[in-house]
């Protein structure tokens, strides 16, 4: 899946660039609305085992909903039978899954699809988005017309919401991802409007199953459905795979497995012997709901901007910061080869995340970031293979504190975006019972990435200063250099004797 970019051009400030970059309750909110009747999920079960997908150790089931909330009945899926730990629950042939693949050879997408002079329908989630909308418009002719009925028509992304529910997460790092997938979907729908829906005008009905409104749900349904290994080049909407829950707490992730392993799994065609499937990470007793953990590393406002939820068990509070070295920096050039060294990026993402202390590498780049003047010596080629591992400790006194500034500026600016810095309004809201809040998933979605995102940042500059408090009790590298050659003592003092000298 194409995700927005923020990341590529550099700061031209003295101090780090502070970027967002795009990042489900125990229930997915959006994808799992129970739109459909548990009569469809039946009937998906039934098109599964035809097509010969091995369901049937599980079944689509209604699941916990939130209690101030009687109508989104939420649908999962539960183990028939006892499941052991490392049991496949489901296990979905490549002949089932809708892909790339077979949308290039749809009799009437394909053509389209294949047109090299479209650039837009070159990418594999464009290709996969348009055929799904196409089986939609096929009603109950359409090959997946099973699997299509069971999808959600409303989705709880941001990308969804609107003006006046946006104004609740106004300020936020998601509200700045979700204005950038709007601008994505936005250009992608006008390219293929202006471009290849004009040639095949009788194929792409711009007035009805293909509008703008109906591509940019495609859009959402891919990015709420689809996750590794099944995204990016090799995005796949996996029916009923898909209608597996998430847990944080969930050591469960999508596999595939046959036709020679990965390499066949993308070179194959039908028949290859390819499948998605699940192994259960625990001990599953007989009517107990299976998850899986859709990201291990993601954070809150990640789920809210692709899933439509925050994991409300086991929430994941975060902030995601994008760092790089200004294009004025005297040093950039090297500074990006002591990056490049590392196989880090220009611009790397580093996650604060409130109750744990920041990544140590976020600490290197920042001492990286902030290297100048005497401490520059170690840019020059002779350390640079050594560089990263030399400046993963306090490099100098000025170099820190730059550091723990250039945290507390930037924290300081983030915070002033939004309508309030303390958490207070937050934990109201949450420690109100639910059936006496005002508002509905959305306004919860809103005020727990709020929470999430504000905690990260005031915990970073609370780490920060406490560094900054400290500066004269670290040990920085000249000293540990000299102690390295035995010419300092445990208290600091010098070992170097001139009398004991003696010439060669």
């Amino acid at each position: 899946m194409a995700t927005t970019s923020t990341t590529g051009v550099r700061a031209r400030a003295s101090r780090a660039r502070w970027t967002t970059r795009s990042t489900r309750a125990r229930v997915r909110g959006d994808a799992q609305r129970a739109r459909a009747s548990r009569e469809a999920y039946d009937g998906l079960w039934m098109w599964l085992e035809r097509r010969g997908a091995d369901v049937s150790r599980v079944v689509a089931d209604a699941v916990t909903t939130d209690a101030n909330d009687s109508e989104r009945a939420q649908f999962g899926v539960r183990a028939k039978t006892t499941l052991r730990r490392g049991t496949r629950a489901m296990v979905i042939p490549r002949e089932v899954w809708m892909d790339a693949t077979r949308a290039t050879e749809d009799a009437d997408v394909g053509a389209a699809l294949r047109d090299a002079r479209y650039d837009a329908v070159k990418q594999p989630w464009v290709r996969v988005a348009l055929l799904l909308l196409k089986e939609r418009e096929r009603g109950a002719d359409g090959e997946f017309a099973a699997y299509v009925a069971t999808l959600p028509k409303t989705l709880d992304s941001p990308l969804f919401w609107s003006a006046d529910e946006l104004r609740d997460i106004a300020g936020t790092q998601l509200l700045d991802n979700a204005a950038g997938y709007d601008a994505y979907v936005r250009a992608v729908y006008e390219e293929l409007k202006n471009g290849v829906f004009v040639e095949y005008a009788s194929t792409f009905d711009v007035d009805g199953a293909f509008d703008e409104a109906s591509f940019r749900w495609a859009f959402g349904i891919l990015r709420s459905r689809t996750m590794a290994p099944l995204d990016g080049a090799n995005v796949a909407l996996v029916p009923g795979l898909d209608l597996i829950n998430h847990s944080s707490l969930s050591g469960a992730r999508w596999r595939v497995g046959g036709g020679g392993g990965m390499g066949g799994l993308f070179g194959g065609g039908s028949g290859s012997g390819v499948a998605a499937y699940v192994e259960c990470d625990r001990d599953y007793d007989e009517g107990a709901e299976i998850f899986v953990n859709y990201d291990p590393e993601g954070i809150d406002s990640k789920f809210a901007l692709d899933y439509g939820f925050i994991d409300v068990v086991n929430p994941s509070p975060g902030y995601a910061l994008t760092l790089s070295i200004p294009e004025d920096d005297a040093n950039l050039f090297d500074k990006l080869d002591v990056l490049e060294t590392q196989g880090l990026p220009e611009a790397p993402t580093f996650t604060l995340r409130p109750y744990s202390d920041p990544d140590r590498e976020l600490r290197t780049f920042l001492r990286l970031l902030h290297c100048k003047d005497t401490d520059a010596f170690l840019l020059e080629a002779l350390f640079r293979q050594q560089c990263w591992s030399l400046i993963s400790e306090p490099l100098s006194r000025e170099n820190e504190a730059d550091c723990c500034a250039s945290i507390t500026r930037g924290v300081a600016d983030a915070l002033s975006a939004y309508e309030t810095r303390s958490l207070d309004q937050e934990k109201a809201f949450l420690t109100t019972p639910p059936n006496e809040r005002q508002g509905g998933i959305r306004q919860e979605i809103a005020v727990r990435a709020r929470l999430s995102e504000k905690s990260a940042l005031l915990e970073a500059s609370a780490f920060f200063d406490v560094v900054a408090s400290s500066l004269d009790k670290l040990e920085y590298y000249q000293e540990r250099r000299l102690r390295s050659l035995n010419l300092l003592n445990d208290d600091g003092s010098s070992t170097y004797d001139p009398f004991n000298e003696t010439m060669a």
